[in-house]
């Protein structure tokens, strides 16, 4: 027999699935009559613009799932209320759990525990609480399971990592942390975020299969306008168009950013269906930093991969913003704001990157090449620099790059190198070769060949060996790589995950990071140069009686 409550949960479920699309904590809730008939439903709206308007609270410590479910109700009427459940796919904080046990509601049910912040035995174990008669209960155990791991990508996304207190209140739930792990290291959920996905996929990638058929007939029946009669969205639209940000710049060149989970950041959002890219600036500029703007002239598009729209503003003035951010005022063309990814971007889409921070013409050539091939294995700028400042290091020296792919992290090397060095670069792909080679025609110092990638090893030794290869990157190749080197030799890997984003795979640890720290002729240190990548670099020392 079907829950009678289940479309109440789904539907607090599909709350909770907003409020990750909208940027708040993932958790919804319901309230249902004694028979299931939904009379009220809200989500939390942490993340969201700071107000209060038509039953709904956002960007307040008030804004929790619960109380706007309360709010968008019309009448708690008694006696009627007395039978109706609040069903919330979080257990209650002690400002919700009493907020419910005061409105009237006699029953609560929950999906997720919450052992850092819940607290429904208040509902129960306090005196005074207790003499309502509340009723106290879980949801089904495939909701509890999907509540929480939705709650726990969302927590990992903020930046919490498994060592810390909060994640560790969870440890009792190690399949749920495990599968939270591995859908956020794969991105999967943000994958789903980005495109506007429904409930039913992130349930489905949730639980990790195929979801119960009369779950799937409810999910048919819960249309996106069945219960809009509660309470307005506050929040952007999923039918948006791009986003666009503002470029607020005062008379002595500082650019004005404000604060954002992620840093700091040019105030910006989401573009509205009717809105032009000028008019979203100017509405994200007035929200996020209280400032009343008139567009200064033709905006930029960035090179971020979104179609990101950056519109330059005048100031009309400057108020206390509705959302309370505060804000900054940056020099963009210093470091290190001139390196930030999204300042990086529009300097570089106004022609104002400094000189020093540009991006030499063979890079710059090589990178066009790789997004005209839709090759997306190319090194990262970061781990670029990385290798121009170590080749440079090697005066005279001779270098051998394991994986030439396009060519980006050869005419990185190239860049450091003096004009005595020289470079080989192995690609196993002959037609990558062909084409990287036809990128470095004109520099002398670089050689390409098409084949494998141990053969090169052979015309060694090497006073750098940057390894790119899959199969140089193996514990199995160590000896080798490290018989190519020169005494003093800079062995280089990149592609290294930080423990936040490793794949599920090396949750048990990582063979070839053991193996390189491990080895006996090589002294080894690992740099973060992304949030998301690390490198590993390997110096070479000579051992007693040995001549390699």
């Amino acid at each position: 027999m079907t829950d009678p409550f289940l479309p109440g949960w789904l539907t607090a479920m599909s709350e909770a699935w907003n409020g990750f699309l909208y940027g708040s904590y993932p958790i919804g809730a319901c309230i249902v009559d004694a028979q299931g008939n939904i009379v009220g439903r809200g989500r939390n709206r942490l993340g969201e613009p700071r107000r209060a308007h038509a039953g709904v609270i956002g960007g307040h410590d008030l804004a929790h799932a619960e109380i706007n479910a309360l709010l968008s109700v019309p009448d708690l009427r008694r006696p009627e209320c007395l039978s109706w459940t609040v069903l919330t796919t979080v257990e209650p904080c002690p400002q919700c759990a009493g907020a419910v046990a005061m409105s009237g509601i006699r029953g609560v049910s929950y999906a997720a525990p919450d052992p850092w912040g819940g607290c429904a035995r208040l509902l129960t174990d306090d005196p005074y609480v207790s003499s309502k008669g509340m009723r106290v209960s879980r949801a089904p155990e495939p909701l509890q399971r999907a509540a929480l791991r939705l709650m726990l990508v969302a927590l990992l996304e903020e930046g919490h990592r498994p060592e810390d207190r909060l994640l560790q209140s969870f440890s009792r739930y190690k399949a749920d942390l495990k599968a939270a792990r591995e859908l956020h290291g794969a991105g999967t959920l943000a994958r789903l975020r980005s495109g506007g996905a429904g409930l039913e996929d992130a349930l489905t990638e949730l639980l990790g299969g195929a979801l119960p058929l009369e779950w799937l007939d409810v999910l048919t029946e819960l249309s996106p306008a069945r219960h809009t009669a509660f309470a307005p969205d506050l929040s952007p639209g999923l039918e948006r168009t791009g986003r666009a940000c503002a470029w607020i710049e005062r008379e002595d060149g500082f650019v004005l950013m404000t604060e954002a989970r992620t840093g700091w950041t040019l105030p910006g959002g989401g573009i509205e269906p009717g809105e032009t890219p000028e008019q979203a600036a100017v509405r994200e500029a007035w929200e996020e930093v209280g400032a009343r703007c008139e567009v200064a002239g033709a905006g930029w598009t960035l090179d971020d991969g979104s179609g990101s729209v950056c519109v330059p503003l005048r100031v009309l003035t400057l108020e206390s913003s509705p959302e309370g951010r505060p804000l900054i005022w940056v020099n963009p063309h210093a470091l290190p704001w001139a390196d930030d990814v999204q300042l990086r971007q529009v300097l570089a889409a106004r022609g104002q990157t400094p000189p020093h921070l540009q991006a030499p013409p063979l890079v710059a050539r090589a990178d066009e090449l790789a997004r005209a091939s839709g090759f997306d294995r190319s090194c990262s700028e970061e781990t670029g620099r990385l290798l121009r400042t170590l080749a440079a290091s090697k005066p005279g020296g001779r270098v051998l790059e394991l994986g030439s792919g396009l060519g980006a992290g050869t005419a990185w090397l190239l860049a450091g190198m003096d004009a005595s060095a020289r470079l080989l670069t192995v690609e196993s792909d002959s037609e990558r070769a062909r084409l990287t080679a036809e990128v470095l025609c004109d520099d002398p110092r670089a050689e390409v060949l098409a084949g494998d990638w141990a053969e090169a090893l052979e015309s060694g030794p090497f006073d750098l060996i940057f390894a790119d290869a899959g199969a140089a990157k193996t514990p199995q190749a160590l000896d080798r790589l490290a018989d190519a080197l020169k005494p003093g030799g800079l062995l280089v890997m990149d592609n290294f995950s930080p423990t936040m984003y490793l794949p599920a795979d090396l949750y048990t640890g990582d063979p070839l990071r053991d193996a390189l720290f491990a080895h006996p002729r090589l002294t080894c240190t690992e740099v973060q140069v992304h949030r998301r990548e690390r490198v590993i670099l390997a110096t070479k020392h000579a051992i007693p009686g040995r001549s390699k």
